[in-house]
C-alpha cells in the first residue's frame, strides 16, 4: 500500500539583513535535496508578510522518513545548519528547536503541484501563498474536499497559459483542524480579486474558524522531481 506524499511548510522567522546571507544557505540545501533519495520538492522565497528578511518553503518527500530522517542526516544539511547558527540568522533563538522555525507537516490530500501543459511550470520566481484554515476536527474533512474540487476544477478550466501554476491541498498530520491550500502563481493580486477564489472562500466561512494567509516571493528550488 502505498503512502500519500508528505509536505512541510516551513516559515522562519529572521534577523533583519538575514536574506542575502539566507540566499547562500538555501542553494545548497536546493543541490542536496535533489540527490536525496526521497525529496521531491524543495521551493524556497522570502517573505512578502512585511518581514522581508524571513523566509518561507514548500518541502516534498515521497515518504516522511525522507524529511526526518533523511534530508536532515546529510552531511551538507548539517553543514548548513552549523553556519545558520554561527552567523545568527533566526530572529531570536538559534538551533533546530528556535520557536522561530514554524513548521507544518503534511500528507498531500489532492490538488496538482505542476501542470503538464504549462510552459513556466518550473519557475523559480513564482508568488506563493499559503492559504491555512482551522476548522472543528468534524469539519475538516470537508474543508478538504471542497479545497480538492476547487484545485480540480482550477486545472479543467486554465489553459497553457492559465495564471495558476500550483494548486496543493495538505492534510496537517499533527494539527486535526488544518487544512492547507498552498498556491503558486505569477500574478496572484489579479487572481485574488477575481475568479473562483473568492467565492471558495466565501464558501469555506461556515466551516472554518480561522484563515491564516502566508506569501512569498520564490526565487530558488524544484518541484516533482520524482515519479
Amino acid at each position: 500500500m502505498s503512502c500519500p506524499k508528505f509536505y512541510v511548510v516551513a516559515r522562519v522567522t529572521s534577523r533583519k539583513g538575514a536574506l542575502p546571507i539566507w540566499r547562500e544557505r538555501i542553494a545548497s540545501l536546493v543541490d542536496v535535496s535533489a540527490s536525496e533519495k526521497m525529496g521531491d520538492s524543495y521551493y524556497w522565497g522570502y517573505s512578502l508578510d512585511g518581514d522581508e528578511d524571513t523566509i518561507m518553503g514548500l518541502e516534498g518527500y515521497t515518504h516522511p522518513v525522507g524529511f526526518f530522517m533523511g534530508h536532515f542526516e546529510t552531511d551538507v544539511f548539517k553543514a548548513q545548519n552549523k553556519l545558520i547558527d554561527r552567523d545568527e540568522l533566526l530572529a531570536t533563538q538559534q538551533g533546530l528547536d528556535s520557536p522561530d522555525y514554524d513548521l507544518h507537516h503534511y500528507d498531500e490530500a489532492g490538488g496538482w503541484v505542476k501542470r503538464a501543459d504549462d510552459p513556466e511550470k518550473d519557475s523559480k520566481t513564482s508568488h506563493q501563498a499559503a492559504f491555512q484554515f482551522y476548522s472543528k476536527p468534524e469539519d475538516r474533512d470537508e474543508v478538504l474536499q471542497k479545497l480538492v474540487a476547487f484545485a480540480d476544477g482550477l486545472k479543467e478550466t486554465q489553459g497553457p497559459t492559465g495564471p495558476i501554476q500550483s494548486a496543493l491541498i495538505l492534510k496537517e498530520v499533527r494539527v486535526p483542524t488544518m487544512a492547507t491550500l498552498w498556491l503558486r502563481t505569477e500574478d496572484f493580486k489579479a487572481f485574488q480579486s477575481s475568479g473562483p477564489l473568492p467565492k471558495l472562500l466565501e464558501d469555506l466561512k461556515p466551516l472554518t474558524t480561522e484563515l491564516v494567509l502566508r506569501q512569498a516571493q520564490s526565487w530558488a528550488g524544484h518541484l516533482v522531481i520524482k515519479p
